[in-house]
């Protein structure tokens, strides 16, 4: 009789490894079979899909969020191609598509410091014309709403 190790094409040297029996050194043969490693595919697209519908609906969820990786880097991609330097002019044709990207990203960087500028601007003065109101609502003796109808003002406004 055989000893266990000719017999098994693979044997275990610790935990979650599998490794081929040293008598047999090489790639398996066709006759060979090497048991997989739990948890670790070594071919990208699985041959079944999994029996587990918790692990179905993982699978589903990633072949989801890689679809919507490629969109949103096609998406930038585009959105790239169409930015345009803080002057205004075309980015030149000559730049690799990395310079592309940092000045687009900068190009919106700097719009989105201008608004979020012009928003604290807005707000302060807002803040302002609903104080001002407030206290000609007190002198009158009336509501800030009563206010605001008088000056042709709406309660979104």
């Amino acid at each position: 009789m055989a000893s266990a190790s000719q017999d098994s094409p693979t044997r275990t040297d610790g935990p979650a490894t599998n490794r081929r029996s040293r008598s047999s050194p090489g790639p398996p043969s066709q006759n060979e079979a090497v048991a997989p490693v739990p948890g670790i595919h070594s071919d990208p697209v699985e041959a079944s899909p999994p029996s587990n519908p918790r692990l179905q609906a993982l699978a589903a969820k990633k072949v989801d969020l890689e679809a919507k990786l490629l969109a949103l880097q096609d998406q930038r991609a585009a959105l790239v191609s169409q930015s345009k330097l803080p002057s205004g002019l075309a980015m030149p044709d000559s730049w690799a598509e990395d310079e592309k990207t940092k000045s687009a990203l900068a190009s919106a960087n700097v719009t989105i410091k201008e608004h979020i500028s012009l928003l604290h601007k807005y707000n302060e003065i807002k803040d302002i014309g609903q104080g001002l109101m407030g206290l000609i609502a007190e002198s009158r003796g009336v509501r800030v709403a009563t206010v605001m109808e008088d000056y042709g003002m709406g309660e979104k406004d």
